[in-house]
């Protein structure tokens, strides 16, 4: 096993707004594909909302005919944008939404889109290092970027779960790209912040490398230790260990 994905409710929450899939089967262009969404909006509109991202971004990549890969993600996240808002229409829910991250992998590149702040981390054995390869779209992180506040301090943990992107909310998702090599014994972890408010980086980097649990039971103690340190929200995590 070289992909595993998994989602908890946490221990605060009633219902888990989170969604996700990950497959290395069947994913068009893609050798393997992962998406992890953190749906938001209250009563049953949060787990809507990331459902029908998943689905909708899902399907489109499995079936585009295009082979450009970051036009595809930046098409299937337009499509889960228009389903989204749609649905809230629907419903009367103005504030339904969802974070939205993704991963395609196709040789030897890993090509990222992530909207909101819902992360993806590349870490290395060979160096001990992990990298977090987005960049949260927060109030506070644009704050820290103006030079305004410090990341860590008593503001930026205060206000760090106020989101300026979401899929779904706006006309335009308007989500960031990157690409990055991925070797062989690389990880990929894709998250929803229900992991990284609860579990500092440097455990997380840890747990990843240590080679004596199989890559599913070291997601599995991810979420444990989320919910050990409180488990205030909705934890979301997949692995991915580069073959």
């Amino acid at each position: 096993m070289n992909l595993f994905g998994r989602t908890d409710t946490g221990r605060i929450r009633k219902n888990n707004e989170d969604s996700f899939f990950c497959s290395d089967q069947n994913t068009g262009i893609f050798e393997k594909l992962l998406i992890v969404c953190d749906g938001m909006g209250g009563h049953s509109y949060g787990e809507v909302a990331s459902q029908i991202c998943v689905d909708v971004v899902e399907d489109y990549v499995r079936h585009s005919p295009v082979n450009n890969p970051a036009f595809i993600m930046d098409q299937a996240i337009y499509k889960a944008n228009l389903r989204v808002k749609r649905k809230a229409e629907e419903l009367n829910a103005m504030n339904m939404g969802t974070t939205l991250v993704m991963a395609g992998v196709v040789n030897g590149v890993a090509y990222i889109a992530n909207v909101g702040d819902s992360r993806a981390y590349l870490a290395d054995p060979k160096t001990f290092t992990m990298t977090q390869l987005t960049r949260d779209h927060s109030l506070v992180e644009e704050q820290v970027a103006q030079g305004l506040i410090k990341r860590g301090s008593r503001e930026y943990e205060k206000h760090k779960n106020v989101i300026t992107r979401a899929v779904g909310i706006f006309e335009e998702a308007d989500p960031d790209f990157f690409e990055v090599e991925i070797q062989p014994g690389q990880f990929l972890l894709l998250c929803s912040d229900g992991l990284t408010n609860m579990v500092p980086d440097i455990i997380i980097k840890n747990l990843i490398m240590d080679d004596s649990f199989a890559l599913d039971e070291r997601v599995n103690s991810l979420i444990r230790l989320a919910n050990e340190n409180g488990g205030r929200d909705n934890i979301t995590a997949v692995l991915l260990e580069e073959g």
